[in-house]
């Protein structure tokens, strides 16, 4: 299966303007709506396969697009920040009816964490590859990026080895061309853990961490997945032959299939 952006490089569904900086795409469905929110580099286009795996399903799907990222890409700024980032999650969420679930992948896992914390109608939170709150016990610095100037995205090397767990799906140029470049305050908000959350907050709202079992090791070490299920009191479900990647095309019907459960169990 390809991993190559759709045409015009956005999900399907309804493009809703959500803010100053934000862009929503929705697809119908029941229940809380699934608000997807993108890791560094990716924009809303990366979560295609996975609205589609809801909408079949009769889920309610969002992607979020942030500032900077796929069609917004004009906007892109060195100085953007996680909480940047966050507000325009915020924004898109009260696009959506009612209370909505806040699935974050990667460095998107940091915008919906601090997005939950300013949103009082939250009706659960996934976290897909995450990266971890910066006061979890035991949490690792990652080594910071030179910040003044948009980081360009990975060498072809490496982003087969971080984003796709090694494997060369068909695909690979598009998906390679699609990635935006990203703001080094954003990344090393993550990298020297200055993003904190207040795991109180967490405690009455349903949550699942999905680790991917194929992912890179420097930026999810062993446990660390779990230990992040722990500190926000959820859910940790493992999937050994998941690339970090996982809701692109070749792995979503298996990456899907855990979310698509747990929230039918709401």
């Amino acid at each position: 299966m390809s991993i190559a952006p759709p045409s015009g490089l956005v999900p399907p569904g309804t493009r809703h303007a959500a803010g100053d900086h934000a862009a929503v795409f929705a697809t119908a469905g029941t229940g809380p709506a699934i608000l997807c929110i993108p890791g560094g580099y990716h924009g809303a286009w990366c979560f295609a396969p996975l609205m589609a795996a809801f909408r079949h399903a009769g889920i309610a799907a969002a992607a979020l697009e942030p500032r900077g990222k796929g069609t917004l890409a004009a906007t892109a700024s060195p100085a953007t920040s996680i909480e940047d980032y966050a507000d325009d999650a915020i924004a898109a969420g009260a696009t959506l009816d009612g209370p909505v679930v806040l699935l974050g992948h990667s460095l998107g896992a940091l915008v919906a964490l601090r997005a939950a914390t300013h949103m009082p109608h939250l009706a659960g939170l996934l976290l897909v590859a995450p990266s971890p709150p910066g006061n979890m016990p035991g949490v690792a610095a990652v080594r910071e990026v030179p910040e003044g100037a948009l980081v360009q995205p990975p060498a072809e090397a490496v982003a087969v080895t971080r984003f796709l767990g090694g494997a060369r799906p068909a695909g690979l140029a598009a998906y390679l061309a699609a990635l935006s470049p990203e703001s080094p305050r954003a990344l090393n908000d993550r990298y020297a853990l200055r993003v904190a959350v207040d795991p109180a907050r967490f405690g009455a709202i349903p949550s699942l961490v999905i680790e991917a079992g194929r992912d890179d090791a420097e930026r999810h070490p062993a446990g660390q997945d779990a230990a992040i299920a722990g500190f926000l009191g959820g859910s940790h479900l493992l999937l050994p032959e998941m690339p970090h990647c996982m809701m692109l095309a070749p792995w979503v019907e298996a990456a899907a299939a855990p979310l698509i459960a747990w929230h039918r169990a709401l």
